[in-house]
């Protein structure tokens, strides 16, 4: 696939670079009439469209107004604003000028902001009348110097959004008194590596760490994202539309890949619980040409009554790509959606919040069900053993990206975080590099995985999750997607649990459906004879090997998950641990 289109090749590392001015601002002069942004309420009656121009000179005179309370190239600004068109604008102009942005999502709560505000050494936060009220009650944490309120549409400017004494700037007032012709120069000072994003992980086996990236780490590496996974184009029919909340890493990488791509990027304002059926209907209602949800969106959106409304009334009126990421696809999804879409793949991808679109289904490549597919073009990526050498085919190792030598940082891939930030203020960087004795550096994913022999990656899980039983390394994932193969069961959680003989055996923590649940609830026999029947499943659908030799029916709210959906398997873990040394008997 050519990347002609692109302003700035992101094959090699530009000497300057700025997301602003050579991208947006590119698109504004050249297309001037594409949306950036097309933008509708929750209710669906609503609609806004931003063109690349209408951002360009938003964020000039956005930037020129955090100037002007004082912020500067360096400090962070902490973003909380729901799916609204000023967040996309505040991060534009955060790149223009050199502030570091680091977008939080709506479900923090008044603690986790707090840690936030902390670690991060943030001077300013934005959000909207929630976020704000919660800040407030939190902001001694820190440095935190400037507090801006959005009106999102949240609430009424409630007392507790206010603050004392002024404390809480009013964005739209301050914005109001900026000339809609302002221009605001790039300070001399921003280069190419500067910082310009940092977010918070998950966390799922410690508490939240920060990832730094740089003014083209994300925002010029991710046009290999938006190129060859997404298939955008600067064209008025490629739009695309990512379910991710603002806080999280992928909401960035759909705003990157989408802008740098010159294509539109769709927005719902959802601020519900979702829904498979209004899921439906936006694609009914808008020229959606891209789809990237994830899996749970998947499997929802291919049950029975779904896939009547897809193939009827609420048939898409556009999409022609679909994309998954977030964990590996079952192949019993991909199977049904390519049958209830006329053929059309779901193109599963992998990368982190670390590093941009690494591994993924590109155009032109047989998706092999349950693959992530391969590198990107341009992107060093490999599967390395424990001495650090290039795995054999089927082989499983770590995932790895080679990178530049630490002090020789030049010509090497660049859509990667410069590290886990231990110290902001000193800019103190954990950049978890493993230095091989052939001389080569890596930044070791933590994820394990095999290649097959067309180079074809498959992922195991990760390191810390991989399971060591009789010899045998086996990844939860794949016991996890063979049960979600079974009628009876929603959800499950493989772990490792210590076992007197084979060191640890595979046990599994499964949710069942509400109907299956009832007839077994109060039945002891039942419940070992439904054990028995997943068991032999697993030993029919998998490697016999992998299949749990134990199993415990539990409720959805009993498996702990991070505040982004993902299994804390690492607490699971450690339950079966203190189980098997007595320290407990049943509760996390």
């Amino acid at each position: 696939m050519s990347l002609d289109h692109l302003p700035v090749s992101p094959l090699s590392k530009p000497k300057d670079f700025n997301f602003a001015t050579h991208i947006v601002d590119h698109w504004a002069r050249s297309n001037p009439s594409q949306n950036a942004l097309y933008w509708v309420s929750q209710d669906l009656n609503t609609e806004r469209k931003l063109t690349y121009a209408d951002i360009s000179s938003s964020s000039h005179r956005i930037a020129k107004l955090l100037y002007g309370l004082g912020l500067r190239a360096g400090d962070v600004l902490i973003v909380i604003l729901p799916r609204v068109p000023v967040w996309w604008e505040l991060a534009t102009a955060c790149l223009r000028s050199g502030i570091v942005l680091c977008p939080c999502t709506t479900l923090l709560v008044e603690k986790d902001i707090e840690y936030r505000l902390g670690v991060s050494g943030a001077v300013a936060f934005v959000g909207d009348e929630v976020s704000v009220g919660k800040c407030l009650k939190v902001k001694q944490r820190g440095g935190l110097k400037t507090i801006i309120r959005v009106n999102a549409g949240t609430g009424s400017g409630s007392r507790a959004a206010e603050g004392a004494n002024g404390e809480v700037k009013d964005f739209d007032a301050l914005l109001a008194k900026v000339p809609k012709d302002t221009k605001f120069e790039v300070p001399s000072s921003l280069k190419a590596t500067s910082p310009a994003l940092c977010f918070f992980t998950s966390g799922t086996t410690g508490p939240p760490k920060i990832v730094l990236h740089t003014q083209i780490s994300y925002p010029l590496a991710h046009s290999l994202t938006g190129a060859y996974w997404l298939r955008l184009t600067p064209t008025k029919d490629s739009v695309y539309w990512n379910l991710s909340e603002q806080g999280w890493a992928k909401a960035a990488w759909s705003f990157f890949g989408t802008f740098t791509n010159g294509a539109t990027l769709f927005v719902h304002d959802d601020r519900q619980a979702f829904s498979a059926k209004k899921t439906l209907e936006v694609l009914h209602r808008f020229p959606i040409s891209t789809l990237c949800a994830p899996p749970t969106v998947y499997r929802q959106l291919v049950l029975d009554e779904s896939r009547q409304l897809f193939e009827g009334s609420l048939k898409p009126q556009a999409l022609r790509h679909a994309c998954g990421a977030g964990e590996p696809l079952n192949q019993s999804v991909i199977e049904t959606w390519r049958a209830m879409s006329g053929g059309m793949d779901i193109c599963d991808g992998y990368g982190q919040t670390e590093t941009i679109l690494i591994c993924a289904n590109q155009k032109g490549m047989k998706v092999k069900p349950g693959s992530m597919g391969k590198p990107l073009p341009g992107v060093p990526l490999t599967i390395i053993n424990d001495e650090g050498k290039e795995t054999q085919a089927k082989e499983e190792g770590d995932i790895a990206v080679e990178i530049d030598p630490p002090g020789k940082q030049e010509d090497g891939f660049f859509g990667i975080f410069e590290g886990y930030v231990l110290d902001m203020k000193a800019m103190k960087l954990d950049r978890r590099i493993r230095q091989t004795k052939a001389g080569k550096s890596y930044y070791v994913t933590g994820d394990r995985a095999t290649k097959d022999e067309e180079g074809y990656f498959w992922f195991v899980g990760r390191n810390d999750d991989v399971i060591n039983s009789s010899g045998y390394r086996i990844g939860p994932f794949e016991v996890e997607s063979t049960l979600k193969l079974h009628e009876a069961v929603v959800e499950s959680a493989v772990v490792a649990a210590p076992d007197p003989d084979r060191e640890e055996v595979v046990k599994a923590f499964v949710v069942l459906t509400e109907s299956r649940w009832m007839v077994v609830k109060n039945d002891a026999e039942k419940q070992k004879s439904l054990i028995k029947e997943l068991q032999d499943f697993c030993k029919e659908h998998a490697a016999p090997y992998k299949y749990p030799r134990k199993v415990e029916f539990v409720d959805a709210t009993f498996l702990p998950k991070t505040i982004s959906g993902k299994i804390k398997r690492a607490e699971l873990k450690k339950l079966e641990k203190d189980r098997y040394q007595g320290k407990s008997k049943s509760k996390l």
